[in-house]
């Protein structure tokens, strides 16, 4: 039972990153345009700066990013509370 809680937490927090990811990818490249493409292989974004600039520019909380980080979290604690010995 403890290998599906991991494999579910991992690829929550797995499939979590991944689409933060292509969420910073598609704000930097709309923003910067190719430029932007290229900087957001290159720079990471800040967990906390990066929907505060996103909410100044686009005037949108980004509801889905911080939807998307919490499950994001609650698949580490998954993992996390599966990983221990007994």
């Amino acid at each position: 039972m403890r290998t599906i809680g991991k494999i579910i937490g991992y690829l929550l927090w797995i499939g979590a990153g991944i689409l933060m990811f292509i969420f910073w990818l598609m704000a930097m490249s709309k923003w910067l345009g190719f430029l932007g493409t290229i900087l957001a292989f290159i720079l990471a974004p800040g967990l906390v700066i990066f929907p505060l600039v996103f909410w100044i520019v686009e005037g949108v909380f980004p509801t889905f990013y911080f939807m998307v980080w919490g499950i994001g979290i609650v698949g580490l604690i998954i993992a996390g509370i599966s990983s221990k010995d007994e």
